[in-house]
């Protein structure tokens, strides 16, 4: 018997399928809040991810300001997180 959890079995059927990348991705798009913390994750409106790239819309100019000057660390943690590199920048609007 194999002690696979769900989360496993997801990632083998995207990897199979040759969308791992998109799992990897919406890893990413949940590892936000746990990345940035509480009040910048509820300051977030939109958060989406597409070809390695986290889409991020914060309303707030000075919070957007303080992230955008944060990209890189964010994007180190997040991949950290993942165990390779899937996001490649971060686009705040």
């Amino acid at each position: 018997m194999n002690n696979v959890g769900i989360g496993g079995v997801i990632q083998e059927f995207f990897a199979k399928n040759g969308k791992i990348s998109i799992f990897l991705e919406q890893q990413a798009v949940a590892l936000w809040p746990q990345t940035v913390g509480e009040f910048v994750a509820q300051q977030t409106t939109k958060i989406s991810a597409k070809q390695g790239i986290l889409y991020v819309t914060i309303p707030n100019a000075a919070l957007r300001f303080e992230v955008m000057s944060s990209r890189s660390q964010i994007v180190f943690k997040i991949n950290e997180a993942l165990g390779g590199e899937v996001i490649k920048g971060i686009i705040i609007k």
